[in-house]
């Protein structure tokens, strides 16, 4: 086992193919009348998911911090495997933390930001509200609305996804606000909005390695 922190990064969905196609087609896209975005009114989610994962990403390798990328450049690659992918490589590692990026969707006029863990209480609860302060600080009032669930005394909502209750490490799975609602995907599109996502990701996982 090497003893070092491990951060593996998933960029839910898939991504653009070499031909330039959407490959999570005719699922996790929606297209506004006003055009622009992706491609002629296209809001891809997959192609945001990567846009920020590759973004935190870069920040690691820049700071040296040990991370996998455990979604593939393009193609939409089943949970099971980017879960099994992570738990392979978390047994040969002494801690690690499982990260993983969407835009939401509901129905054009919902919106707002949202961070997911396990039901119960686990030790993700505690790097799940890490990330939630971090984004709150970094982006404040520009984000329409903070989703959340006090009801436990933390602001993660909880779900039984794939990847946060099949993961063997501390695992999250951040909604960045909701990409069929156009003024929140206007937000996605916009660099800064993108780089304070990508800051606040980079804060949580070395403020992490002090409490995992």
């Amino acid at each position: 086992m090497v003893n070092y922190f491990l951060v593996f990064l998933d960029a839910g969905h898939g991504g653009l193919d070499p031909a330039g196609n959407y490959v999570t087609s005719p699922s996790k896209e929606h297209r506004f009348s006003q055009g622009g975005f992706h491609n002629n009114g296209w809001f891809y989610e997959g192609v945001f998911n990567r846009t920020l994962t590759n973004r935190v990403a870069l920040k690691l390798g820049r700071l040296g911090i040990p991370f996998y990328l455990v979604s593939h450049e393009y193609l939409d690659v089943s949970l099971a495997y980017r879960v099994e992918l992570a738990n392979w490589y978390a047994r040969k590692v002494a801690k690690s933390l499982y990260i993983s990026n969407h835009a939401n969707a509901g129905g054009g006029s919902a919106r707002g930001f949202e961070v997911y863990t396990s039901p119960g209480r686990t030790a993700s609860d505690a790097v799940a509200e890490l990330h939630w302060n971090n984004v709150s600080e970094l982006l404040g009032e520009r984000i329409s609305r903070y989703r959340s669930d006090t009801s436990d005394g933390d602001h993660d909502k909880e779900a039984r996804f794939y990847v946060l209750t099949k993961t063997s490490m501390p695992a999250f799975l951040v909604e960045h606000l909701f990409f069929d609602n156009y003024e929140d995907a206007l937000q996605l599109m916009d660099d800064e909005i993108v780089e304070r996502f990508a800051e606040a990701q980079v804060r949580t996982i070395i403020e992490s390695m002090a409490i995992l």
